[in-house]
């Protein structure tokens, strides 16, 4: 006979069933289904860890790259406006580019990275344009690059076969503008300027002088000066204290011949820097009317000629306000009209904050 527990049990014969799909699976083949489940899942998870690695990584060069040319260029910029040479501009922007590293390489940079142009201001965007074959040069714009064909070579990926590349060539562009300016100031000493009026006028200039002295870029200041004949008071100069002197100097006297100021203050400009890399900008300042000499708008034609922009400012209620907004359009300028002597020194002052602006694009 044989034994009870030597028979087969009725159990080790009857098959287990799926309640949702009906089918029949053993005790050994769901641990198996289950365990090529799990290792999907961990597959999946260490795929989305090393993405997300690869993220980070790119990102953080681009953050690298990116910072590395804006230092290229403002130090290029920076250099321009000093030297007045693209070749030492270049020298200095590939030096700052080379202090820099993306991840963990120096960014290195070649002549052709570099290029030269004018930017102007864009008046209803508030953006500077850039125009590679514009002048005066005032701004460089740097390419910096970790490309096979540059100088740093590509970036090596860390999970390349995720993406499907084992590289990534990244490009940034920064466009740093420093706009220097020679300024010649034109301002009225005919006789109504007499008293409080000349009083309110230098202390406008003396702002003016103040403001122009925290701005970080390099301006060359000269001033005239008129009534019926006109002088040239101060030649272009970096030295802003001579501009002072020259306005306390100012006394009132006489009929108006703006024009004749405004010829003075063209004569001033021929003694300054390179047309080539220097804005011009004169500020033509007058509490009367016009009534000697040739017509200011011909002498504004003949500046604008010459890419002078002109600035017009009316002082007081008999000033001659069209003819100097008109003067003001000609030189593709701006027209401003103070009422007393408080708003005069504030339209200096702000006259002086917009002549240097420095922009990365």
């Amino acid at each position: 006979m044989t034994s009870i527990k030597d028979r087969p049990m009725l159990l080790d014969f009857v098959p287990v069933f799926s309640r949702r799909s009906g089918c029949r699976l053993a005790p050994q083949s769901r641990r198996g289904a289950m365990m090529v489940f799990v290792a999907v899942l961990i597959a999946a998870f260490l795929a989305m860890v090393a993405i997300s690695i690869e993220i980070a990584h790119i990102q953080l060069a681009r953050t690298e790259l990116r910072t590395a040319t804006d230092a290229a260029a403002k130090a290029a910029a920076l250099e321009l406006a000093r030297a007045q040479n693209t070749g030492l501009a270049i020298a200095t922007g590939t030096r700052i580019a080379a202090e820099n590293e993306v991840i963990g390489d120096r960014l290195l940079l070649s002549p052709g990275d570099f290029q030269f142009g004018n930017s102007v201001e864009n008046r209803a965007t508030g953006r500077f344009d850039f125009n590679s074959a514009g002048t005066p040069i005032n701004s460089v714009r740097v390419v910096g690059s970790r490309t096979t064909g540059s100088r740093s070579g590509p970036i090596t990926l860390f999970f390349g076969g995720f993406l499907g590349t084992s590289i990534f060539e990244p490009q940034a562009v920064a466009t740093a503008t420093f706009i220097n300016r020679d300024v010649v100031l034109v301002v009225d000493r005919s006789g109504s300027m007499a008293g409080r009026l000349m009083i309110e006028l230098q202390a406008a200039l003396v702002l003016f002088t103040q403001t122009l002295a925290s701005t970080p870029a390099d301006e060359h200041v000269g001033m005239a000066s008129y009534e019926e004949t006109a002088t040239v008071d101060a030649l272009l100069t970096p030295n802003l204290s001579e501009i002072d002197a020259a306005t306390r100097r100012l006394r009132a006297a006489g009929f108006t011949s703006i024009s004749r100021g405004m010829v003075a203050g063209q004569q001033i400009f021929q003694s300054g820097r390179s047309a080539r890399f220097v804005e011009r900008t004169m500020i033509v300042m007058t509490d009367g009317l016009h009534n000697r000499g040739p017509e200011p708008r011909t002498v504004a034609r003949s500046l604008a000629s010459q890419d002078v922009v002109i600035h017009t400012i009316t002082f007081g209620s008999a000033a001659d306000i069209p003819r100097m907004r008109e003067v003001a359009t000609i030189g593709n300028g701006r027209h401003f009209h103070a009422v007393n002597g408080a708003q005069l020194a504030q339209i200096y002052r702000e006259i002086a904050l917009s002549l240097s602006t420095l922009i990365t694009e």
